[in-house]
């Protein structure tokens, strides 16, 4: 079982702080949200006015109801690029990151930020971490991983911290996915078009 995340998602924080309810060992990776958007032609929730507005209370309900506290950073969207890198060397740090971020309400987008968390040593690091965060993101492309947060088992992905429960089912064998008709509903012709 794997959890790709971005730390420019807070429900990514959400489910990094709640990711051992799903009771199963997880491996964290770090991966770069803007790569997955870019290569669906997509925009984020954050780019977009109305659904910004939206997130920011829906993540604020979520939050409250699993007893965690949330706080927007001082900027968002915000370049996640260097706190990625740390944590693609430093796994331990992805919780600590998130919490700075998305309960404490402070900047993790530069060094200055994250120096007080991560240390001169792991900063200096990160710049070695291009490649491993490249290689992480194309990975969960690969995969089909087109958003964050996405826990992906046994090939099957689960995107969004509101699937964990699915995930839940899926790993107690009671998952209610009808393979048939997922492969019905994929070769289903389109009738319209908005391009």
């Amino acid at each position: 079982m794997e959890l790709f995340l971005d730390f420019i998602s807070p429900y990514a924080y959400l489910a990094a702080e709640k990711i051992a309810d799903l009771g199963q060992p997880c491996q964290v990776t770090p991966i770069l949200l803007a790569a997955l958007l870019n290569h669906n032609q997509q925009r984020g929730p954050a780019e977009i006015p109305d659904k910004r507005r939206y997130t920011f209370k829906h993540v604020s309900r979520v939050a409250h109801e699993h007893g965690l506290r949330i706080q927007p950073p001082p900027a968002h969207p915000f370049n996640p690029l260097l706190a990625l890198r740390v944590a693609s060397l430093r796994p331990e740090l992805v919780l600590p990151i998130f919490r700075q971020c998305w309960r404490d309400g402070q900047a993790i987008d530069t060094a200055e930020s994250l120096l007080p968390l991560c240390g001169a040593e792991a900063l200096e690091q990160a710049a070695g971490a291009k490649q491993i965060l490249r290689d992480n993101t194309e990975r969960a492309l690969q995969l089909g991983v087109f958003g964050v947060p996405s826990v992906v088992v046994e090939g099957e992905v689960f995107w969004g911290f509101d699937s964990f429960p699915h995930v839940k089912a899926f790993l107690a064998g009671k998952d209610p996915v009808d393979p048939l008709l997922v492969q019905k509903w994929a070769t289903l012709p389109a009738s319209a078009s908005r391009l």
